[in-house]
């Protein structure tokens, strides 16, 4: 079996060679993948949770398929990860990203994007300074989200979370590239009220790039700061959609009662993606009149805003009392 489930980054499987059996497999499941015009998904869920033993064999055999057949299983992989949970694709990820190819590398970093293991971060931070590709550098932008979240929790060691915090306060200011500098700032939302945090995602809401200011909003949501709530309450009458999607969802997570009228007249939005958040942030901020207005959307003709709507209702009252069976009267 190429298969083996573990949790760890280090396990004692890698104390062992593996099996010849089990190289052999490995290199019949390739000859099958690289010959396939569009390789079957059945074969592509067999890469999942390899052994660490097979890691050697793994590296020699990914860089001698075809760059199309790479891009297309790096892709693949990662949408099947996104959609079944039960699909783990860490060993791959981690080999390619040292692929020779951009997109390969972007797409093995968008796919590590659950794995929290301070080694990860390590070897993201590691890659960074000589990483030329903006693609692959945004995407480790956005991967940084995660660990500057744990850090905001204290769930990372001081040596690693001050190199965290050094390196996107950096990317924030410094870097080239305006998509890599927009995802260090949401990055940044997470470390709250902290000072330095607070004056960068003040700069980037003054900023004049639009892409900024969006980013801005959305790190604001994450802060949980409601310093930014006046900010916010004014942009969901913005005339830009991303900038009232962004404002509504940041209300949801900062539980803005405030905001509950403002989003309620949200709902009736002609951009479908705001309606949504303005539903969604309904049912994270809760209350009777946001429970109300759910109960009626639930009822709606518009099969989007009931799903949306019964959605956000089930997680308002569930909020409200987690011992109640369900959302309705």
């Amino acid at each position: 079996m190429l298969h083996r489930r573990e949790h760890n980054w280090l396990s004692s499987s890698m104390h062992r060679s593996p099996s010849l059996e089990e190289q052999q497999e490995l290199v019949e499941l390739f000859r099958r993948l690289n010959s396939a015009r569009r390789p079957a998904a059945t074969d592509v869920a067999q890469l999942s949770d390899l052994s660490r033993t097979l890691v050697p064999t793994l590296q020699e055999l990914w860089a001698s398929s075809p760059l199309s057949t790479r891009r297309y299983l790096i892709s693949l992989m990662e949408e099947m990860a996104e959609s079944n949970v039960e699909l783990n694709f860490r060993r791959v990820f981690e080999v390619a990203l040292h692929d020779p190819d951009p997109e390969v590398r972007a797409h093995a970093v968008s796919g590590l994007w659950e794995e929290d293991d301070p080694r990860l971060l390590d070897r993201l931070l590691d890659l960074l300074p000589n990483e030329d590709a903006e693609r692959v550098r945004e995407a480790i932008a956005v991967a940084l989200s995660r660990f500057s979240y744990l850090a905001s929790l204290d769930q990372l060691d001081e040596p690693r979370a001050r190199r965290l915090r050094h390196t996107l306060f950096a990317l924030a200011r410094e870097d080239a590239a305006l998509a890599v500098r927009r995802r260090a700032v949401e990055a940044i939302g997470y470390y709250g009220d902290d000072p330095d945090a607070v004056e960068l995602i003040a700069e980037a809401y003054d900023a004049a790039e639009h892409e900024l200011r969006v980013s801005a909003v959305y790190a604001m949501g994450r802060s949980l700061d409601r310093r930014w709530l006046p900010h916010l309450l004014a942009e969901l009458e913005s005339e830009e959609p991303e900038l009232r999607f962004e404002a509504a969802r940041a209300c949801g997570e900062l539980g803005a009662q405030e905001a509950v009228d403002h989003l309620i007249a949200l709902v009736g939005d002609p951009d479908r993606e705001v309606q949504a958040a303005a539903i969604g942030a309904l049912g994270q901020i809760g209350g009777p009149v946001a429970i109300n207005t759910l109960r009626r959307l639930a009822r709606s003709a518009d099969p989007v805003v009931r799903e949306a709507a019964e959605e956000a209702l089930t997680q308002a009252v569930y909020e409200a009392d987690p011992l109640r069976p369900g959302p309705w009267p």
